[in-house]
């Protein structure tokens, strides 16, 4: 039971800022936009960050039913679903350490562009009851609009420069791509996970490689990238750090020459030599977007 709420809660966070994404793509905002998603700075991990020339924004993205209160004397954050009181983590908060956090590492390379901060709720079946005090809390119908309200009403321009400052100092930090724990605290061992290359048409786990492309038994898809989203799954369960011993574990196969030109493709950089090498990962996560929004459907 309670490794099932935990894969909902994960699965409605993922849902929220997708939906987010797509909302973003309607918002008419100035030229060279970049969006940065699941970006962690000193430990904080930031839902999505937007920015522009003229804009620099923090979103903190919740998915999640009920009446909403932001209690201002407590600081407490509390909703009220089916008729009982529930505490939670409170999102003002958590958004505005990520934007004093931003800030400051913005002003270290000498960059004055002040840093904004919006908390969406992303299902219409939550409703904001009581507002909070430090940072707009919207509907998602409101993003678009909010965006572009904020950019009309900034008095600053960044240069391509600066931008690529900003860039850089978003770009370096770390992904928050798995949970340590996940699979202790869900009592699941290594040997219970089912390995294999999934594919991505009937997402059957187990694909053959014959000749040059992986062959679904199931479906008899051919695909010659079937490996490359199955990496990724990887990387949510054990991080990006992978040896070649793992590669022939989590893809099912004994080839070693075939591993080397899979670790060749995967992999941006490497540690160590010979048997010891480790190598790192390309964090490619849009691989799995057609699997992820299949499982978005279940439960």
């Amino acid at each position: 039971m309670i490794a099932k709420q935990s894969y909902r809660n994960v699965k409605a966070g993922f849902s929220g800022e997708e939906k987010v994404m797509k909302y973003l793509e309607e918002a008419r905002l100035t030229s060279k936009v970049e969006i940065y998603r699941d970006v962690v700075l000193d430990h904080v991990q930031i839902d999505v960050i937007v920015v522009t020339p003229k804009l620099i924004c923090i979103l903190e993205v919740k998915n999640m039913k009920g009446e909403f209160y932001f209690d201002p004397i407590t600081k407490q954050f509390y909703r009220i679903i089916d008729g009982n009181k529930e505490g939670m983590r409170n999102p003002e908060l958590q958004l505005q350490r990520a934007v004093k956090l931003l800030q400051a590492r913005l002003h270290r390379k000498e960059l004055e562009m002040p840093v904004k901060g919006l908390i969406v709720f992303a299902s219409r079946a939550g409703i904001v009851i009581e507002p909070p005090t430090l940072f707009p809390a919207i509907p998602i119908d409101a993003v678009c609009d909010s965006l572009e309200r904020m950019e009309e009403m900034s008095k600053k321009l960044m240069t391509t420069e600066e931008m690529k400052k900003v860039k850089h100092s978003l770009k370096r930090n770390s992904i928050a791509v798995h949970d340590d724990e996940l699979l202790e605290r869900l009592g699941i061992e290594r040997a219970m996970i089912l390995t294999g290359v999934r594919c991505m048409s009937c997402f059957c786990v187990g694909m053959q490689r014959v000749y040059s492309t992986w062959l679904c038994g199931r479906c008899g898809c051919r695909d010659k990238n079937a490996h490359m989203a199955t990496l990724q799954e990887y990387q949510l369960l054990f991080g990006r750090q992978i040896t070649s011993k793992d590669v022939m574990w989590w893809l099912g196969i004994e080839d070693k020459h075939l591993v080397k030109r899979v670790l060749k493709q995967m992999s941006e950089d490497s540690i160590g030599t010979n048997r010891s090498r480790h190598y790192k990962l390309k964090f490619e996560p849009w691989l799995l977007s057609h699997f992820l929004a299949r499982e978005m459907k279940k439960f």
